[in-house]
């Protein structure tokens, strides 16, 4: 084999090499983070009362140290514009949620804090004030869940401290960011921003006695196309619906 032909092979097979150790380790630059407060608004495209609140959350967002999650609503697509993001577990969650809180109407835009509280989200002083207040406090994250990126691997525990009991670790997909040309509804000629749009949600268990240890591939997640994760852990509330959410943290960066 002439040796400039070989020297070929070996570069191409290098590049292979060098190709297939970054698939499977394809997220060396995923970056995890303690959150101090989890918000979620219930939003949707075809809403006009809701950009307000959806800057509100990018704007909470990019802070840092508050976990916030899109739930993208499919009610109001009658109006004339099917939301590019809504699923409709997201209502249901909502719904949930009206349950827990006592209230018979669900609405947009609506603000959920850490489980607890809920307010209209375009109201930022409001959302502020409720994370302010349950920052440290009895309502605030009191189990710290603890992740680790390395490796190719995703790794979690959560401990099985007296607060953390009975409660269901979720761990929630999302996207970072994207732009909408809304062409129909009460929203039709506007271009709206909207980020940490909720893309599925997984149960990956419940405390009891022991401490719940897991680990998974970042590869797999960043092929499903997801590019951030969060993990809540979360009390149900009588009924089953959703209830205080006690611990929080998110991974971004899984597609590197």
């Amino acid at each position: 084999m002439p040796t400039a032909f070989r020297n070929h092979l070996l570069a191409a097979a290098a590049i292979a090499t060098v190709g297939s150790i970054a698939a499977l380790h394809p997220a060396q630059a995923a970056e995890v983070r303690q959150a101090e407060a989890v918000v979620e608004l219930f939003t949707s495209q075809g809403c006009s009362s809701c950009p307000p609140a959806d800057t509100v959350l990018s704007r909470l967002g990019a802070e840092g140290n508050v976990l916030t999650l899109a739930w993208h609503v499919d009610y109001w697509d009658y109006l004339g514009w099917k939301d590019t993001f809504a699923l409709h577990a997201n209502t249901e969650r909502q719904k949930g949620y009206a349950a827990s809180f006592g209230e018979r109407q669900i609405y947009t835009p609506q603000a959920v804090i850490n489980g607890r509280m809920h307010v209209v989200g375009s109201r930022e002083q409001a959302v502020r004030g409720a994370i302010a207040d349950f920052k440290g406090s009895a309502n605030g994250l009191t189990v710290p869940i603890k992740a680790e990126a390395g490796g190719g691997l995703l790794r979690i525990s959560v401990p099985a401290t007296a607060d953390a009991q009975n409660a269901k670790l979720w761990m929630i997909y999302y996207n970072e960011g994207s732009d909408v040309e809304v062409k129909r509804g009460e929203n039709s000629g506007h271009k709206l921003h909207y980020t940490h749009m909720v893309r599925a949600v997984e149960l990956m268990g419940m405390v009891k006695d022991k401490n719940i240890e897991t680990e998974f591939m970042i590869a797999d997640m960043a092929r499903r196309g997801f590019d951030s994760c969060a993990l809540i852990l979360q009390k149900v509330a009588p009924g089953g619906t959703p209830g205080p959410i006690v611990g929080a943290a998110f991974v971004t960066g899984l597609r590197g």
